[in-house]
């Protein structure tokens, strides 16, 4: 009877033992669970997090894209406006274009020559009606056996009627104030369209100091005169010119 009681109280605490072990691995479980819940809980809450984040940016690069979109616009639009502002210009003043118009009269081939001298000229076409016609001061020159190497009309276009290589008939009998005679062989000639009673234009001047200019820059040039300064009391052109308005 001893030995059943004895084996009694083992089964009662075998039994106790695995009830509480029972118990305690549903605790342990159910603590697990509550564990992982709030791990991924705060996953979930990262995720969410890091999408916020990544569509903040994106938004913030749109942004920025769309600034430097308006901002790369707007500098293409003011390059435009320089572009256009420049071009304005130049076809305002026409200086930078020479219309070729070569005649077969009023010079002579030459190679080599030094060129040292610049000659100013006034002419308008005194023959037909309309004194500021190219092609009518043109077939003028062509009467009378001259041409000068570039004619510059109201506008400011610039002709080019005789190659500077060659020697043009521009000049007649004259002198520059170094003593030279035969001006003609070692100067160029420019014709400005004007009448002896009107004034040149703001395009003439522009475009034949820049005419003058590109001159200077291919020769050694001593004298920039007028037609009057080198054959005094013979001719009195240019008229009414301002030589301040092209140095």
């Amino acid at each position: 009877m001893k030995v059943l009681g004895k084996y009694k109280k083992i089964i009662v605490f075998s039994a106790t033992f695995v009830v509480g072990a029972f118990f305690l691995s549903i605790f342990f479980l159910d603590s697990k669970k509550v564990e992982i819940s709030n791990i991924s809980g705060k996953e979930k809450e990262v995720t969410e997090g890091k999408i916020e984040n990544g569509e903040s940016i994106k938004k913030e690069e749109n942004l920025e894209e769309k600034i430097n979109q308006a901002n790369g616009k707007e500098a293409e639009e003011n390059e435009g406006n320089k572009a256009s502002e420049a071009g304005d210009k130049n076809e305002d003043s026409n200086s930078s274009s020479i219309t070729n118009k070569l005649v077969s009269w009023g010079y002579e081939k030459a190679e080599g020559r030094k060129i040292d001298a610049i000659v100013v000229h006034s002419s308008y076409d005194a023959l037909g009606s309309d004194p500021y016609s190219v092609s009518g001061l043109i077939k003028e020159y062509k009467e009378y056996g001259v041409a000068p190497h570039y004619l510059i009309d109201r506008e400011g276009k610039i002709y080019r009627l005789v190659e500077e290589k060659n020697i043009a008939y521009h000049a007649g009998e004259s002198k520059v104030p170094d003593g030279r005679s035969g001006v003609n062989n070692f100067s160029i000639g420019i014709e400005m369209m004007n009448t002896k009673s009107d004034n040149y234009t703001k395009s003439q001047y522009s475009s034949l100091k820049s005419l003058i200019g590109s001159i200077r820059n291919r020769y050694k040039i001593k004298y920039t005169l007028g037609h009057n300064q080198i054959a005094p009391g013979r001719k009195d052109d240019p008229w009414n010119f301002d030589w301040n308005k092209v140095k």
